[in-house]
């Protein structure tokens, strides 16, 4: 499980952002005019709420405000339909695991429930240090950004989840981006060691610099967001 130190990787390598065709991104003059579905906004509000709480670090909390600042204002929300294929086997167990481990997690579990078979989930690429077959023990989705639940292209709110016994490839981020976890897992920034961290931990990564994570007898779940650069 060791981790190479100063590997160079290129900048393009960010392995959360693997779109697998351009987004089809709104127009700013759209942004605003839609109501966005009760349960989307309640976990955005329950999710923020964790992120902007004074027991989280301030690097975090000052992405995840002006994340929140702009959901102000609602994207393009794709009309209600069927679910989707492909929400990963284990994710019930890991929201029943979350809805278990304290009163303010229950609603968030609830709302995520309700959103999880309507997102579009991606499998991940594998990259420096995956676990063995981690294209099928991973996928991600984006709830609010391009592909997204609300279809926008000025930021992003993201989940991971991650089978049992499963490592994210280390790679490098090319925005600054926070993190809720909604499970246990044990994390790597840039050069730190591995830290072990409770559900409800919240924690920072900046732009250019590494990142590593991995679960061990529970999957994982974890929420990321971040302010998409301007073009």
């Amino acid at each position: 499980m060791a981790r190479a130190v100063g590997r160079p990787i290129k900048p393009g390598a960010d392995l959360l952002l693997n779109d697998d065709e351009k987004p089809a991104y709104i127009r700013l003059h759209d942004i605003g005019r839609e109501r966005r579905p009760q349960p989307l906004q309640e976990f955005l509000n329950d999710v923020g709420g964790l992120m902007l709480s004074a027991e989280a670090p301030a690097v975090a909390s000052f992405v995840a405000g002006k994340v929140l600042q702009r959901l102000l204002k609602t994207g393009k929300v794709r009309p209600e339909g069927g679910p989707l294929p492909g929400v990963p086997e284990g994710l019930d167990d890991v929201i029943g695991h979350l809805a278990k481990s304290g009163r303010k997690y229950e609603a968030i579990a609830s709302q995520f429930h309700s959103l999880a078979d309507k997102l579009l989930w991606r499998r991940g690429r594998s990259g420096p240090f995956a676990s063995l077959n981690f294209g099928n023990t991973h996928s991600h989705a984006v709830v609010v950004g391009p592909g997204g639940l609300e279809e926008r292209a000025d930021l992003r709110v993201g989940v991971i989840y991650m089978d049992r016994y499963s490592r994210f490839p280390d790679h490098v981020q090319t925005q600054p981006r926070a993190f809720l976890l909604l499970s246990p897992a044990e994390i790597s920034l840039g050069d730190s060691q591995w830290f072990s961290a409770a559900t409800g931990t919240v924690f920072a990564n900046d732009a250019g610099q590494s990142f590593a994570i991995r679960c061990t007898a529970r999957p994982l779940l974890a929420v990321w967001c971040q302010v998409e650069p301007e073009t």
